[in-house]
């Protein structure tokens, strides 16, 4: 059930293309006319498939007047960095994964400094930058000093603002103060696109630290996540993109926990088979939330 394409036909190739190193397929698909939003959405992808570290370096040789390869290499070595340290508290990661998340991470710094030393103008070489601030707890000007290259780029970027959102969290040496704050400014700023959505996400990050479920079935914040939804995925010029099932399950998962039934089951229906796991809810939970939801509608 659970699509890590979310159902997006270019995302299974592009997979594909570089799960066979066809550099020439995924080269493609990557500098293809689209959206900022869009792009960040396959480079998720390409940053996130596994053995890239393998052969990429071919592509970096052979293209030394392209950014691209260096890019790709970069993004994909976050991810990489993360697979070395898993999912876990940093209490449960052992001194050996340390080394290997810091080298990797450097590495990833090494080649998006390259990248915007070459092509200031690289919007997801600074996206992926501000996830590196944070990830190698770097000051907290720089990681504005980073996301504000982005927003001077493009001032809507929805996954720049979710990596600058989480930069802020109280988890990651930030605040909830900041949080809600960055979340209802940039939310304010922008209906119709996708930003308002970092209201839900800011209210699903409290709750761990604040009550769960009780929480969240506060009337106030069910009111503030349903006006959100109708400033972004439910507004009149909001268009739905590739990542919008990433959206939809947030949105459904915050309804879900505040008993907002109706809302909840909208979003479900627009889910259909495009469940996203990833750092939203597991397959289980996700059909445990969606049966409690249809059972009290």
């Amino acid at each position: 059930m659970s699509d890590p394409f979310l159902g997006d036909a270019t995302a299974r190739r592009l997979r594909e293309a570089l799960t066979a190193r066809n550099w020439g397929v995924a080269r493609d698909i990557l500098t293809a006319p689209m959206s900022n939003d869009d792009r960040a959405f396959y480079f998720e992808i390409s940053a996130g498939t596994d053995g890239v570290q393998d052969w990429i370096e071919g592509p970096i040789r052979d293209e030394p007047h392209s950014t691209l390869p260096l890019l790709v290499r970069g993004t994909h070595a976050v991810f990489w960095a993360w697979d070395a340290r898993g999912g876990g508290q940093a209490d449960t990661v052992g001194e050996d994964q340390w080394k290997v998340w810091f080298r990797r991470l450097k590495l990833a710094e090494d080649c998006l400094d390259e990248v915007t030393e070459r092509d200031p103008k690289c919007v997801e070489a600074w996206w992926f930058l501000t996830i590196l601030s944070r990830a190698r707890q770097l000051p907290k000007d720089e990681l504005w000093r980073r996301f504000n290259r982005l927003l001077e780029l493009d001032p809507y970027h929805h996954y720049g603002h979710d990596q600058m959102l989480q930069g802020l969290c109280k988890k990651w040496s930030g605040s909830h103060e900041e949080m809600f704050a960055f979340a209802r400014s940039r939310a304010a700023a922008a209906p119709g696109t996708a930003l308002p959505a970092l209201i839900a996400t800011a209210h699903l990050e409290f709750r761990f630290d604040n009550g769960g479920h009780e929480y969240m079935e506060r009337p106030e914040v069910g009111d503030e996540i349903v006006a959100a939804a109708h400033q972004s995925i439910w507004h009149p010029s909001y268009r739905p993109t590739p990542a919008s099932p990433h959206l939809w399950n947030r949105f459904a998962l915050a309804f879900s926990l505040s008993d907002r039934f109706h809302e909840a089951e909208r979003c479900f229906q627009l889910i259909g088979d495009n469940l996203h796991t990833d750092g939203t809810w597991d397959l289980d939970y996700f059909l445990k939330l969606r049966d409690y939801v249809r059972g009290n509608l």
